[in-house]
């Protein structure tokens, strides 16, 4: 009795399961497949078709033999499904460049325009007219117009003043000296000269 129940409950998760492939076959069996490879222009989406109907046919046969109790490790199905497989893998490894590719396109022309609308910059012969405001200069004399603040720095001022005292000491004993010098001149020429012998007399 227990193993009746088992096979009760394997035939009807099987037909669940068909019900459900049923369901999914549904929208590729309304169409056959040169209706659909005639409908798509688009090369990526004809292989993308090709590789889903071989893939959907492949399953399913092997489901079968599966079914059938043979062993499919050995079988020549399992060549076909890994070069299905492999089909699919490349498909995704050439969807995701062709993603990146437009992605990369928008990136760049999103950098187009901002560039074109912020900066005005012409590019590839287009691109906005500058501004009145970015034809001259950002900083110009007329921003410090009226403005004039003089900074000093202490430490500046401090070796300014260190550097000046001694300039100022030579000038001071030159001077001295010019004094110095002076005051002789001044005692020479007070002094007389002694008047001659003959002109004594005469004043006698």
């Amino acid at each position: 009795m227990e193993n009746i129940d088992n096979v009760n409950l394997f035939v009807q998760s099987l037909d669940n399961s068909v019900d459900q492939l049923t369901e999914k076959l549904e929208p590729i069996l309304k169409k056959s497949l040169e209706e659909k490879i005639a409908a798509s222009d688009s090369q990526v989406e004809r292989i993308k078709i090709y590789n889903n109907y071989s893939y959907v046919l492949i399953s399913i046969l092997f489901s079968y033999l599966k079914t059938l109790g043979i062993n499919t490790d050995q079988h020549p199905i399992m060549k076909e499904l890994t070069r299905i497989k492999s089909y699919m893998k490349r498909y995704k490894e050439l969807e995701a460049k062709l993603a990146s590719k437009d992605t990369s396109k928008e990136d760049a022309e999103a950098a187009r325009t901002f560039i074109q609308n912020t900066l005005g910059t012409k590019l590839n012969g287009g691109g906005a007219a500058i501004s009145s405001n970015m034809s001259s200069p950002a900083i110009s004399s007329s921003n410090f117009a009226g403005v004039h603040t003089k900074f000093s720095d202490p430490e500046n001022n401090s070796d300014s003043e260190s550097t000046s005292k001694p300039k100022s000491e030579p000038t001071s004993k030159t001077s001295a000296k010019k004094k110095i010098s002076s005051k002789p001149k001044g005692k020479a020429s007070k002094v007389t000269k002694p008047q001659s012998k003959s002109k004594r007399s005469n004043t006698k």
